[in-house]
């Protein structure tokens, strides 16, 4: 009766586990477990980093009230509501009327749902994950590539465009507008170089980037002949110096004894008279004079009115040929719009000055022919990456032009220590102040007799 008993023990321990186990496959029964943790994050660190005991003091005791409920913290929008207008509202929305500014948020947050849900992929990745066009197809153009994925914006208001287009990064801010090394140049951050440059150029390319270069050295050269020409021509060589007689030549110019002239001012002296007698003196007007000049300028304004008129009459007559003017002003307003257009692209297309000193663009970086090895083993590095780098930002206007300012160094000044005299210093001293106040005298005697002989010449 044992083994009976037992084998209905365990038929009735089966039936309530689920089933025999000899008719249970191995994955019913078994299980693999690959969400174990690792032996490095179950090992408990022995210094557990805590908070600080000033910071946990702040955040009060666990379980105690907070001591001051009203603290002030940022309200959120529906906290900022009038409670009257906030019931009014609930009302509304519970009978069904949905304000028009609501409806907008709503559709918004939808909108900015839809707009997460298609790019998860995508920032899950930061790749394109959707190819439906040719890559290197002429004709497409990344115009067409996004207005194919765009939403139809017919039935859209403008301010759910720009709050979707903030959301998708595909507006500026005003700010951002206003920064110049955002908005103010076309370069590229990295400019493909010449085409004659590489390591085994054709030789239209080589040649045509070596002309290039002269033109470069040729600016150069007359930059520098018109520097010569501005300062060191324009004074007189040694030959040509002035002398002491030209010098006395041109100072004495205008002295009427050494030009042999005659003097005239006495003369212009008795013609020059002032009539006193010619004089009029200024008399009150009559009434008589009063009356003919108020009538006089009674028909000057009427005269002037007439004409006025007359112009606004025949204005009538020359509509078409006023037309004609207008269309031509504003054909001319358009062709001046669109040069100014032409010259700020073209502006944004050089650096701009942004300190005292001008950009200067980098030489060339030339092989001439005997260079050319024709093999990338055997070149030659030419230029620096880094100062590549540094005038690249120079000119997209990122990093204004600068020079190495040094300071200049102060002149030692010599002192004789008492020391270190040896008396002849004394000496040496009174000789050198004698050899001064000789020459001085000397040139205060030739000051002199210069003025002396002027003076003679004068007379």
């Amino acid at each position: 009766m044992t083994e009976v008993e037992k084998a209905l023990d365990e038929k009735l321990f089966e039936e309530r586990i689920g089933g025999s186990f000899l008719q249970k496959k191995d994955s019913e029964i078994f299980m693999l477990d690959t969400g174990g943790k690792d032996a490095k994050e179950t090992k408990r660190r022995k210094r557990e980093l805590k908070p600080l005991r000033c910071h946990s003091l702040l955040d009060g005791l666990p379980g105690v009230p907070d001591p001051k409920p009203n603290r002030t913290r940022t309200r959120l929008p529906e906290d900022r509501i009038n409670p009257v207008v906030k019931k009014k509202l609930k009302t509304l929305v519970e009978a069904g009327i949905i304000p028009k500014k609501m409806r907008g948020a709503l559709a918004n947050r939808a909108e900015y749902i839809r707009q997460r849900k298609e790019t998860e992929a995508e920032r899950k990745t930061r790749r394109r994950t959707k190819f439906d066009f040719d890559l290197w197809d002429k004709d497409t153009t990344q115009e067409t590539i996004d207005s194919s994925s765009e939403v139809d914006k017919q039935w859209i208001t403008p301010e759910t465009v720009q709050h979707t287009s903030i959301w998708a990064n595909k507006i500026n801010p005003r700010e951002a507008k206003k920064r110049s090394f955002g908005t103010s140049t076309l370069l590229a951050a990295v400019e493909v170089p010449h085409p004659g440059q590489s390591y085994n150029p054709a030789v239209e390319d080589h040649q045509q980037l070596l002309w290039k270069a002269t033109i470069v050295e040729l600016e150069k050269e007359k930059e520098k002949k018109r520097i010569e020409r501005t300062t060191t021509e324009m004074f007189p060589t040694k030959a040509n110096a002035p002398t002491q007689e030209s010098f006395m030549k041109e100072m004495s110019e205008g002295i009427v004894e050494l030009e042999g002239e005659t003097k005239e001012d006495e003369e212009v002296g008795e013609e020059v008279e002032v009539d006193k007698e010619g004089v009029k003196s200024k008399k009150p007007k009559t009434r008589k004079q009063r009356r003919d000049l108020k009538a006089r300028g009674h028909e000057a304004r009427k005269l002037k009115s007439m004409v006025k008129n007359k112009l606004k009459e025949a204005e009538i007559t020359r509509l078409k040929s006023m037309r004609k003017e207008l269309r031509a002003a504003d054909e001319a307003t358009k062709v001046r719009q669109a040069k100014n257009e032409e010259k700020k692209i073209e502006k944004m297309k050089n650096p701009i000055q942004l300190s005292k000193y001008k950009y200067e663009a980098p030489e060339l970086e030339i092989k001439l022919s005997e260079e050319l090895t024709g093999k990338l083993r055997n070149l030659k590095p030419e230029g620096s990456i880094l100062e590549d780098r540094y005038k690249s930002m120079q000119r997209r206007n990122i990093v204004e032009t600068r020079i190495v300012h040094r300071a200049a160094k102060a002149k030692a000044k010599k002192v004789d220590k008492r020391s270190h005299k040896m008396g002849w210093e004394a000496d040496y001293s009174k000789k050198k102040n004698a050899r001064i106040q000789k020459r001085n005298h000397k040139i205060a005697k030739k000051q002199k007799k210069y003025v002396h002989e002027n003076a003679v010449l004068a007379k």
